[in-house]
Parts: C-alpha cells; structure tokens; sequence
C-alpha cells in the first residue's frame, strides 16, 4: 500500500513537470496559441480576477483614529490635527 501511494505522487510530479515544460515550449506567442486551442477544443483563457482596472472613481480610504475601522476618505471627519475620524462621535470622545 505504501508503494501504491509514492507511485500516485510520482505520476503526479511526472504529469506536472511534462505540463510546466509543454507551456514553457508553447512560449507567449498569442497567435500560435490562439491555434492550438482551437485545434484542440479548448475554450480561451479567463480574466484574471486580480487585474487592476483604471477607475477613476476609485476613493483612498482612511483608517479612523478612535476605533481603527477603514472607510472612504470622503465620509471622514478630520479634526484640526489632521486625525481622521469615522464619526462625530469618535472625534470628539477622542479629544478628551
């Protein structure tokens, strides 16, 4: 049972190096991948989920003083410090 195991692992590692050495060889050439995939039934790849977007409407956000929540820089109240503050609330309790 014990060979059985470190065989699946082996065969793993094999399937794993023959797929990173097929996309190294397959280089980053759109073109002949665009082929390939059609060739062999493949859809073409998704987004990434992480790429950045060039929002204009995208706000910098603020940590409050008194309670530390984040929230967008333009609900902040700031006291004469600079100190930026979720509410009226925290701002004043935090001038005490």
């Amino acid at each position: 049972m014990k060979y059985l195991i470190w065989l699946v692992v082996l065969l793993a590692v094999v399937v794993w190096f023959q797929r990173a050495k097929k996309s190294m060889l397959a280089g980053n050439d759109p073109a002949a991948e665009g082929d390939a995939r059609a060739e062999s039934g493949m859809p073409p790849p998704k987004p990434s989920r992480f790429r950045r977007r060039s929002d204009s409407n995208v706000e910098t956000m603020v940590q409050c003083a008194h309670c530390g929540i984040h929230f967008p820089a333009s609900e902040a109240v700031v006291h004469a410090s600079g100190a930026h503050y979720c509410s009226e609330e925290h701002r004043r309790l935090a001038s005490f």
